[in-house]
């Protein structure tokens, strides 16, 4: 279909049409929605608003003019509701932040654990600040602890630099409130080191 039947399409749709909310994410969603508008689009602008004219001679010029600033105003209204739905629907909810102190270990490091419950357990971003690469041979373990013991909840070396790590639980941070990452020995021991370099606890690994 031509931009400009597209257009045409889009103007002579009335409220029903504006209703269909998934043709309009449709619309917003393609890639061509925001391209350059194509040539002569105000004219064909102009010159539809023209023809609804012509085609209702008994509402007067004033009805006319508000009867269109109104169906733009709720195509408009109706595209920025949708686009704001988009923008919310991208930023995921975090439901708490706890924040990780460095350990002697590490003792410039830090970091902010931001918690969000999904259907599959708790996602936790870790954003990290000033913690080393593990040397050779080494690398990060992340766990939550509580009364009933360790569980862990994913790996990870930063040799790329510093980096939001993501691990997932699938136990509740509520029963292991306690968050610590270790150094572990590429040793094929599954246990933990004990060797903690970041945690909101105490300390212990």
């Amino acid at each position: 279909m031509t931009p400009e039947d597209r257009l045409a399409s889009f103007l002579e749709a009335d409220g029903p049409a504006l209703a269909g909310a998934a043709e309009l994410r449709r619309r917003l969603a393609a890639s061509d929605t925001w391209q350059e508008p194509p040539e002569g689009l105000g004219d064909l602008i102009v010159a539809d608003i023209q023809r609804e004219r012509s085609a209702r001679p008994g509402i007067p010029e004033r009805g006319r003019r508000t009867g269109a600033a109104l169906r733009w105003g709720a195509a408009v209204a109706v595209a920025a509701a949708l686009v704001a739905g988009v923008v919310v629907a991208a930023v995921p909810h975090v439901d708490a932040q706890i924040t990780l102190a460095g350990t002697e270990r590490a003792p410039g490091a830090a970091a902010t654990a931001a918690l969000r419950s999904t259907d599959s357990g708790v996602a936790i971003t870790l954003d990290i600040t000033r913690l080393a690469a593990p040397p050779a041979g080494f690398y990060y373990q992340a766990w939550v602890t509580g009364d009933r013991g360790m569980v862990a909840i994913g790996t990870f070396h930063l040799r790329g630099g510093p980096d939001a790590v993501e691990l997932w639980s699938a136990v509740s941070i509520t029963d292991y409130p306690t968050i610590t990452v270790t150094l572990e020995p590429e040793d094929g021991n599954p246990a933990s080191s004990g060797a903690v370099v970041l945690t909101n606890g105490s300390g212990g690994g």
